[in-house]
């Protein structure tokens, strides 16, 4: 019985949650209007360390975003002494292309992408900065939709819509459901003026905010810099905005082992900016963010989780039941009393479970209409696939992801070093 309450609750919280984010998602700001916009400098930086692989189509795919912008746009490449190939691949580019610059890393700063940033962050000629992954490659109209909303000084950075470039394998698609998904969250978000992440793909910045609070954390105190920057840059006083239009696509991990180790950086990161930054909760200074938005987030995580673990053991159970049955009928043809009994117990006139199967559909209705939100908002091809995925990402991707949260957190309570693979 116990069960079945914290089963009721944990929905509850979980469509009360969601039902607040499709509200908010459908009054969302209107596009601005590009009428008489003055579009201003920018400055890209990309830090690199070891990227071979992926470099020169990054790089491709920014001068085609500079063909685009209707501004005056430098990208400055900080090679942080990788030991591949992607030096010498950056500085082909850079004599062939004049506002294309490529530096390597002072050897007398601290490694990482955080102090790249910070490096870039001094060079840059311009007064808005932004940060393009490696492996990740804008769409070419971005950065003037992404101008549109520095229109406002309210504003101290923007983020973007982030989609999976070309998914093949399993791994990759379940990436693809999942940010498509947050695409969606990032609308609602903003519509709540409720961002805490820029991406790192594709975020921009003002310069002298980023001067004002002294640029990104090094890795040593956060491995989300992308993150916690956002809880600084709304202490000092500004907004930050998800553009409606601009998106990004990126590489993401292909392997299991891969996605593991990235989602304990992550999940880590997220621990640590948040005890960082434990005085912005409940803190009405600064509206839904500390007031719903950052409580409900991380109570969801855990509610999801218990929607989920349930899930799998009514699957679990009803497969197992069904397997005994089977096995009793081949082997002496008939099906003892006992099992009956059983399932007469388990299955039988119960209330709660039959609110809690209603529940469970009411909640699966409304992930399928968020996903389909994320879509729109996405703006790609579709594809049958992408619906298998999304069907099977439920009972499939987010156990894992429920697992990498559980193992993050015990990791992080054991001191556990997490690396990048």
């Amino acid at each position: 019985m116990n069960l079945d309450f914290f089963i009721l609750f944990s929905s509850f919280i979980v469509i009360f949650c969601t039902t607040v984010y499709i509200l908010a998602y459908r009054g969302h700001r209107q596009n601005k209007s590009a009428a008489g916009l003055k579009y201003p400098g920018m400055t890209i930086i990309v830090p690199v360390w070891n990227e071979g692989k992926t470099i020169a189509d990054t790089l491709d795919s920014l001068l085609k975003v500079k063909e685009r912008y209707r501004g005056e746009l430098e990208i400055i490449v900080i090679d942080d002494h990788s030991t591949d190939n992607s030096y010498s691949i950056i500085k082909s580019y850079a004599s062939a292309n004049a506002n294309l610059k490529c530096c390597k890393k002072d050897p007398m700063r601290n490694r990482g992408k955080s102090e790249s940033l910070n490096q870039g962050i001094d060079l840059a000629g311009h007064d808005i900065v932004g940060c393009v992954d490696a492996d990740s490659y804008p769409d070419p109209e971005s950065l003037n939709y992404i101008a549109e909303e520095f229109t406002d000084p309210r504003v101290g950075a923007v983020t973007t819509k982030l989609i999976v470039k070309k998914p093949k394998h399993i791994v990759e698609w379940f990436q693809q459901v999942e940010y498509i998904f947050s695409n969606f969250i990032l609308m609602s978000f903003d519509a709540l003026d409720s961002i805490y992440i820029t991406r790192g793909p594709l975020s921009l910045y003002r310069k002298d905010v980023m001067k004002k609070i002294n640029g990104f954390l090094p890795a040593g105190q956060t491995p989300t810099e992308d993150m916690e920057i956002t809880f600084r840059i709304r202490k000092a006083g500004y907004s930050i905005r998800g553009s409606k239009k601009a998106k990004v696509y990126t590489s993401v991990m292909k392997t299991w082992k891969a996605l593991f180790w990235q989602r304990m950086r992550w999940n880590r990161g997220t621990l640590i900016n948040l005890w960082l930054h434990r005085d912005i909760f409940f803190d009405s200074r600064y509206g839904m963010l500390s007031m719903f938005i950052l409580p409900t987030a991380t109570l969801m995580i855990s509610m999801v989780g218990v929607i989920i673990c349930y899930l799998l053991y009514t699957i679990g159970s009803g497969c197992i039941t069904q397997v005994q049955k089977l096995y009793w009928i081949i082997s002496t043809g008939y099906y003892p009393d006992f099992y009956q009994i059983k399932e007469a117990v388990i299955g039988g006139d119960n209330s709660f479970a039959f609110h809690n199967m209603m529940l469970f559909f009411v909640v699966m209705g409304i992930y399928f209409m968020v996903n389909g939100f994320g879509f729109h908002e996405s703006k790609e091809r579709f594809s049958m696939r992408y619906i298998l995925f999304v069907a099977l990402t439920p009972v499939i991707y987010n156990p894992v992801i429920i697992f990498f949260w559980a193992s993050a957190m015990i990791m992080h309570t054991s001191k556990i070093a997490v690396r990048w693979r």
